[in-house]
């Protein structure tokens, strides 16, 4: 009986692995935090080193991902991406109160649970869009490509450029594969 369980387990942890093999990616989770206060407790806030002093963010997010519209990414001078992200109608409301409030303090945008860049909050954000300057992915903005269409674009074209990169993408794979192949005749 005890061989049988253990052999039944062991054939379990071979074969538990492959469940994942062909999960799709999970899409790019970005919210923006607001500065809070250490003495808000660590249940409200988190810390984030920011130069050589220590930053304490707010937990609850000032908007999610879900609330974006559009985005439009550019390249930063020092090689990473960049973005200017358009909110709905219920999330601009909720920035322009809060960065109207809260001038002064810092703004954290956070990227798959990583922070990418700080946004000192200087004027009220009124045109419901933040711009992240630097620190975003090549490979996060194709990611972004696939859920969201540029500020701009209308939906129909969004779709035709999600079937040129579908194509490019599918094409690259075989030119990949051809290759391969010719290595593997060659030897």
């Amino acid at each position: 009986m005890t061989r049988h369980l253990l052999l039944s387990l062991f054939a379990f942890s071979l074969l538990a692995p492959a469940y994942g093999m062909g999960k799709k990616q999970d899409k790019n989770q970005l919210t923006f935090h607001l500065q809070g206060d250490q003495t808000d407790g660590p249940k409200m806030v988190f810390p984030l080193p920011m130069g050589n002093q220590k930053g304490f963010f707010r937990k609850s997010p000032l908007t999610f991902t879900k609330e974006i519209l559009a985005y439009k990414p550019f390249f930063s001078d020092d090689g990473t991406a960049g973005a200017t992200f358009a909110f709905s109608q219920a999330a601009s409301t909720r920035i322009a109160a809060l960065t109207t409030q809260n001038q002064g303090k810092w703004i954290v945008a956070m990227l798959n649970g990583r922070p990418v860049d700080f946004l000192r909050i200087d004027n009220p954000v009124r045109d419901g869009r933040l711009v992240i300057w630097r620190g975003i992915k090549e490979s996060e903005i194709f990611a972004f490509d696939y859920v969201i269409p540029h500020i701009g674009e209308d939906r129909k074209d969004w779709k035709a450029r999600l079937k040129a990169h579908a194509a490019a993408k599918k094409a690259a794979e075989k030119a990949a594969k051809e290759r391969q192949e010719a290595r593997n005749r060659r030897n």
